[in-house]
Parts: structure tokens; sequence; C-alpha cells
């Protein structure tokens, strides 16, 4: 049963697409080194990615977690917040505030963007275009059509003709065709699987970061999730996983440290998860989970971090995207970056959140959003090594965390004979948080069902 905003008792009910993983594999054994290359340059240490298995059961648990408010994991005592710098450091892609993100474009009709990445005729193009309803997302089309003309070794000389120059410049448009088929079916997949031509944008603008879009989508789907209680996951549930586990002390302890050349992504896909189960079983296991199995800092990042925390004219950071705005809160992940933990700033998100949808207001609060951008500020006072723990968190954190509501509070399934483990370590605890009698009744079920 989908759960909804007013039940933090249920957990959230995701629905996954066959996003054909194995066809993208193989097209990918089928391209050259400098193919590779050029493709890497964008997307970063991705090709790993496409080997790892998604646990369901994890990704509905941690859409649970998820805070829509603050736009973070909230799992009993710990709050993870996926963040830019994160994300490209495990990517091991350029700072994405050293480039401006992708600020969506007027643009000319899809077949004619097509046809200039593509190379195919507008006659072939027009009948595989899907036109959605009226919102920024111009148009759609199937894997299948990418993959008939491009997840090929040499021009596919039966079909000269469906080109507008033949074999000229083919195999820069299937370097082009891959670039659209990885961002469509891995980073941005949509509920119709199929790709989305919102991805074009953020492919091919030079000079442009995506982390700022790859997160925008991330938080834009993990809210609409939480909040209606179902969905499908449209953001890369690849890179999700693989971030969080690398906050768990377990794979911490099994990732190399930090190093100019290293291979974080490829060398986590490889190491098996320490626990499986449907997404109830992984919820309690989490909260389950005491503080020195999680891990705040990544042991793949840097020495020092140097984030940005907020901006001058937003307290946080607004995320542009591939169907519309969001932000997010960095200020709220100091300990992740090893600093000490204060308040965070907590700007109005409505005032960044919106979607794509033509009008002159869309654009007029895209410009807003380009000007904030522009003015990063940051505000971290870092941890030195050998600090005691509790240095981490300032009092006025520790209080303003003891007044947060959690969105979501698991009510476990008491069955006869079952451990005390199984009764989350976040509800055992919530007494001091005026939660005593619930606490309390559920530890007395426990134990009259293993007398």
């Amino acid at each position: 049963m989908a759960s909804s905003s007013n039940d933090p008792d249920s957990l959230v009910t995701l629905r996954f697409h066959d996003f054909r993983v194995e066809r993208m594999r193989h097209w990918w054994t089928l391209l050259g080194g400098d193919d590779h290359a050029d493709i890497v340059g964008v997307f970063g240490k991705f090709p790993s990615l496409m080997r790892l298995r998604v646990d369901r059961g994890l990704l509905e648990a941690l859409a649970s977690f998820w805070d829509p408010t603050h736009c973070c994991f909230s799992i009993g005592e710990v709050n993870l917040v996926p963040t830019l710098e994160e994300y490209a450091g495990l990517l091991q892609l350029d700072s994405p505030f050293s480039e401006t993100p992708v600020i969506p474009i007027r643009s000319p009709r899809s077949n004619r963007v097509l046809e200039k990445y593509l190379g195919l005729t507008s006659a072939v193009l027009r009948s595989e275009i899907i036109r959605p309803e009226e919102t920024w997302r111009k148009a759609n089309i199937s894997l299948d059509l990418l993959t008939k003309y491009f997840s090929r070794s040499d021009f596919p000389a039966e079909l000269a003709r469906d080109f507008i120059a033949g074999k000229k410049g083919w195999k820069k448009f299937r370097i082009n065709a891959f670039k659209i088929a990885f961002a469509g079916i891995f980073l941005f997949p949509t509920s119709a699987g199929r790709i989305d031509l919102g991805v074009i944008p953020i492919v091919f603008s030079e000079g442009r970061s995506i982390i700022p879009a790859i997160l925008c989508e991330t938080v834009r789907s993990l809210s609409y999730c939480r909040r209606q209680g179902e969905g499908v996951p449209m953001f890369c549930t690849q890179l999700l996983q693989l971030w969080f586990c690398s906050h768990l002390r377990y794979f911490y302890l099994l990732q190399t440290p930090y190093h100019f050349e290293r291979h974080t992504v490829s060398q986590t896909v490889d190491i098996a998860l320490l626990f499986t189960g449907n997404s109830r079983d992984w919820a309690l296991y989490l909260l389950d989970l005491p503080l020195s199995e999680w891990s705040w800092k990544v042991t793949w990042g840097p020495a020092a971090w140097m984030p940005w925390t907020h901006c001058a004219l937003f307290d946080g950071v607004p995320l542009p995207g591939v169907w519309g705005c969001t932000g997010y809160y960095p200020s709220l992940a100091l300990r992740q970056f090893g600093g000490v933990q204060y308040p965070p700033r907590l700007g109005d998100l409505d005032a960044v959140t919106f979607d794509y949808i033509p009008s002159e207001d869309m654009w007029r609060l895209l410009f807003r959003i380009e000007d904030i951008w522009g003015g990063h500020l940051s505000e971290i006072v870092l941890i030195e090594d050998g600090s005691p723990g509790d240095s981490s968190v300032t009092s006025d954190f520790v209080e303003w965390r003891e007044r947060w509501s959690p969105s979501f509070t698991l009510r476990p399934t008491v069955r006869p004979g079952a451990s005390y483990s199984l009764v989350s370590r976040f509800l055992r605890v919530s007494a001091s948080t005026g939660q005593y009698e619930r606490a309390a009744v559920l530890e007395r079920e426990l134990e009259e069902g293993s007398s």
C-alpha cells in the first residue's frame, strides 16, 4: 500500500522501468577509445554505473526517509544530504561551481534539433517523435530508434537514404546518439520509459556543468514520490545508491581513499551490499544502525572540501534541472565536508521551485536563478583531525534538531519472539522527544512476545 504525506508510518512505493541496461552496455563496447574519452568528458567516470545493480528495497526505503522540507535523508539521528560537490567528486568531474549550470533556452522544433545531432532526415524523425502535453518537455523518442542506426560497429549502408549526408559524419553522430541515450536512460529516465529530448541541452551545453541538473531531478523526484507515497524514480538511481552506500562505514573501509587516479565507481559497484531485503527490512536495518556504522565524510573525497553553503540572494543553492527547478540546503551537510554543524540556513524553496511550463513567468524565474547562482558564499569551520566527535555539532544545532519532526517514522511489525533490535534505535530513544508512551508500548509488546 502506498504511503501518503499524512502517514509517516508507511513506506513509499516506487515503480521501476526496464531501462535496457544490457543494450547500453553492448553499445558501449562497440565504441572506440577516442569515443569513450569524448563521452567520459561529459559524464565523468560513469561506465561502471551500467554494471551497478540497483537494490529496489533500499531505494524505496531511502525514498521513505527523504524529507522534502529539508531536502535530505533523515534516518533516526542521521541527516545526509546529496551534494553537488560529492556528486562531482564521485564522477571525477570539475567542480560544479567552476562552470555555470545549464539553463534552458528557447530552442527550435525537436526534429530540427535531432537532425543537427543525429544527421537523420526529417522524414525519419517526424514519425518517431512523440510530443507530450504543453510542458517544457518538448518531445521524446524510443531507444530503439537510436540503437537501430547507431548501436553498430560500422555505418549501416542499407539505411544510408535515412541520413541527410549519407555516411559523412556518422561516427560523430554515433557518439551524439550514445550521449542522448545515456542521459535519457540512466541520468534522467522518464515515467514513460522513453528518452526525453529535454536532455539535449544538458548534454550538448559545452562549458556548463551537468551536476546541478542531475541533483535537481533527484531532489524533485524524491520529494514528489515522498509526498505522493508512490511514483517512478526519474533520476539516476545507480548514482544515488552508490553515493549513499559511501556514507556507510562498511563501504568506507573498503573504498580507496582519495588520490588523483582513483576508480571509486568501478570499485564500489563490485562491493556486495552488507544487507538485502524489502523496503521495510531495509528501513528497520538502517534505523537500527549505530552512529559508529555511519560515515559523515566519504573516503574518496579531498582532504579539505571547499563547499558552497548558500547564496547571497538565497539561503541555499538553486538547482535548475531538465523539467523544472528547485533548491537544496548544503549548510545542513557541513559534517559531510568535515565541518562543524550549526543550524542550517533554510530559505524559502518555493521561491526557486517551479516546473518548466513556457511562459513569461518561467523565463523571469530562470533569469533570477541564473543571478542567484552567481552569488555563491561559503560559511564552514573545519574540524581539526583528532577533535572529539561531539565537537562536530554546536549546542544550537542539537537544540534545533530536537525540534525537528521527521517526515517518516516506521512502525515495526511486532512478531512473537522478535528481537529487541528490530525496534529501531530512533524509536527507542524517542522518549526524550515527547514520544515516551509510543516507545514504551512498543518495548512492552516485544517483551510480552518473547516471554
